[in-house]
This record gives structure tokens, C-alpha cells and sequence, in this order.
């Protein structure tokens, strides 16, 4: 069953990869040495940023992992021309977020989305963003993706790349979650109440590029400790499901045991966990969406291509629109966020051919 799982989902969500194009080595503690005994006067607190209430609708968009090696993704094959439609590159999320902060947007927790308690800066408007398969498959490994994220020894998260055979190991501020971390800390209004995103998380192949079966404690350990650090600073966890599924037409038996496993693999290592994002954005057969919502699951996204937040039964339903080479092709759903032409890099995707 569980090779079933991952060749399905090998081929069908072959969105999610990256690779590493400013790559840099670990940071190594600095040596200690003897400085004179000034004491440079401590900087000013930042105030915070006032916030006022929002009553409109709230957009959502989402990301796969970001593509930071082109020439190793961009192919011409059917995995290569999946990079090219369901990814976005780290020089174009680097415009993206740009462009979104320019826009006026500004990113907001996914729960006050649903608790209706949405606030941002004054002229300002809110923005849920999202990463789907935060997980770094094998199979994407060696079309440059990251191995895993990891903590410096700042505390910053970052990603580990590797050479195609797995070594060489350097970390590297080119995925997503370095990005928006550095960005709000450059733009502190991009943020209200300290939101950076969701990160939406399979299980099949462990999470955060960690291989947790067979059981690895070291592995788990050092995943429950990357969670807690996410966590505190401002990133929200989501189930994407065990095994990458078809909600829309698996039966309501498979999608119990697949919710079955993701729980036990990582609730124990993610802590509670109430928001699942729909694979494919597929919605759930009859019955399935009472059961996730009875599962614990009480925020559930879907796609579509506006936004919309509708109370059902036990849960929410959320909306979130896809921003990828898909995307690329019909530009004028993306006007309000960002001008697709100044984003695109066609000079990376030229590779594509």
C-alpha cells in the first residue's frame, strides 16, 4: 500500500521541489576575544504597528516548494514540465513578496480568518499565505530540491541542500520559509500579530525532509524541536494529509485510516493540529468532511480562484488560489497581488525547452 502511495503521488504531485542557488556554508561560532569593556547602549524598541479591524473577505494564496535550481528542474520531461507548471522559483518568490508588500498586503493568521477577527495595519489589506508538501521527497532531492529545513546555530530556520548524491551538505536562506522570515523582519507591517503562514505537511515520507519510518528518534527529535521553533514564530502547521489522497474519491474507509496515520505520525512531533488543506484541492466525498472535522480538523482549505470563507457543519471552509506556472498563463487573477510579467524569470524557465 504505502509504495502504491508514494509512486501515486510521485507522479500527481509533482509540484513540490527545490534545489539551491545561494547556497552558503553552516554558520560556525564565532572564536571568543578580549574587546574592551564598553557597553554599546541597547537599541530602541520597535513600537508596535497599530492594527484596525478588517470586515471584507481575505485572500489566500499558496505556494509549493520553490524551485532554486532551475537548470536541474526544469526539464524537458514530464517531471520537468510539472516544476514548470506547479512551481514558482526563489528569485520569483523574492518579487512575489515584493510586489505583495508594495500591493499593500499584509499576511494574517488563518484563524482569525476563520474566527472573523481579522486585523491589520491602517490602509492595509489581509493576506493568509500557504506552502503545500513541506516535506522534500526523494524523488525531488535530486532535481535540486532542499534536503530538509533545519535551525542554525542562530536559531534560524533554513534550508539544508545537498549535492544530487547527498553530500556536500550547506544551508541556504533560498526557500520559503528563510524568505518570509527575513522579510517580515525587514518590513514589520507585512505582518499582523505576527503571522508568517501555513505550512501544510504529508506524512508518507516524514516531515520537514526528516525520514521518520522506521522510527528514527533522533530524526523526531530533531523535527518536534524545528515545529516548537516554527511555531513560536508565527508559522501555522496543517495536515495535507497522510499519503498525499484523493479526498474527492477515496472511499470514506481510506480516508479514516490515512487520517489515523497522520495523526500518530505527527501530532506526537507537530502538536495539535486543526487545519487540513484538501490535496489536489479536491473536495472530500460524502462524509468525509464531517469525519476529518470530527478528527480534530475543524479548518479545511480547498482551491478556487476567489475568496471564500463558509461555515459548514463542524468546520470551516476556506479558499486559497494556486500561484505557479499555471497560474503564469492567466495573469489577470494575479493582477491584484502582482504584475506577472515584472515577476516571471524567463530566463529559468527558458530551460523548460
Amino acid at each position: 500500500m504505502r509504495s502504491r502511495v508514494a509512486t501515486s503521488v510521485a507522479l500527481l504531485c509533482a509540484a513540490v521541489l527545490l534545489g539551491a542557488c545561494q547556497a552558503e556554508p553552516p554558520v560556525q561560532p564565532a572564536v571568543p576575544r578580549a574587546v574592551a569593556s564598553t557597553t554599546p547602549s541597547p537599541s530602541p524598541p520597535v513600537p508596535p504597528v497599530p492594527l484596525v479591524a478588517w470586515h471584507g473577505p481575505v485572500e489566500q494564496l499558496f505556494f509549493h516548494t520553490l524551485v532554486v535550481r532551475p537548470g536541474l528542474a526544469f526539464t524537458d520531461d514530464t517531471l520537468g514540465h510539472s516544476f514548470a507548471d506547479y512551481s514558482v522559483t526563489a528569485t520569483e518568490f523574492r518579487r512575489i513578496l515584493t510586489s505583495l508588500w508594495h500591493r499593500g498586503w499584509t499576511l494574517v493568521d488563518v484563524h482569525r480568518v476563520a474566527a472573523g477577527t481579522v486585523r491589520v495595519p491602517a490602509g492595509r489589506r489581509p493576506l493568509v499565505l500557504s506552502e503545500d508538501d513541506v516535506n522534500y521527497y526523494d524523488y525531488a532531492r535530486e532535481r535540486g530540491q532542499p534536503w530538509r529545513l533545519v535551525t542554525d546555530s542562530a536559531g534560524r530556520v533554513r534550508a539544508e541542500l545537498r549535492d544530487a548524491d547527498g553530500t556536500h551538505p550547506r544551508l541556504s536562506d533560498d526557500d520559503l520559509v528563510p524568505l518570509v522570515d527575513a522579510f517580515v523582519a525587514a518590513h514589520p507591517e507585512f505582518s499582523a500579530d505576527g503571522a508568517k503562514g501555513l505550512l501544510a505537511l504529508t506524512g508518507y515520507e516524514g516531515l520537514f525532509g526528516e525520514r521518520l519510518e522506521p522510527p528514527d528518534p533522533a530524526a523526531a527529535d530533531r523535527v518536534r524541536r524545528l515545529a516548537q521553533t516554527l511555531r513560536d514564530s508565527g508559522w501555522t502547521l496543517a495536515s495535507h494529509t497522510y499519503g498525499h489522497i484523493h479526498l474527492e474519491r477515496d472511499r470514506l474507509a481510506i480516508v479514516a485510516r490515512d487520517t489515523a496515520r497522520w495523526r500518530a505520525l505527527a501530532e506526537p512531533l507537530l502538536g495539535p493540529t486543526d487545519v487540513l488543506v484538501y490535496p489536489y484541492g479536491g473536495r472530500p466525498v460524502a462524509g468525509a468532511a464531517a469525519l476529518l472535522a470530527s478528527a480534530g480538523f475543524h479548518l479545511q482549505l480547498d482551491i478556487d480562484i476567489v475568496p471564500r470563507t463558509e461555515r459548514r457543519q463542524g468546520y470551516t471552509l476556506m479558499s486559497r488560489r494556486h500561484v505557479d506556472g499555471l497560474a503564469f498563463d492567466v495573469p489577470a487573477r494575479l493582477a491584484p497581488f502582482f504584475d506577472v510579467q515584472a515577476v516571471r524569470d524567463p530566463a529559468a524557465r527558458s530551460l523548460e525547452a
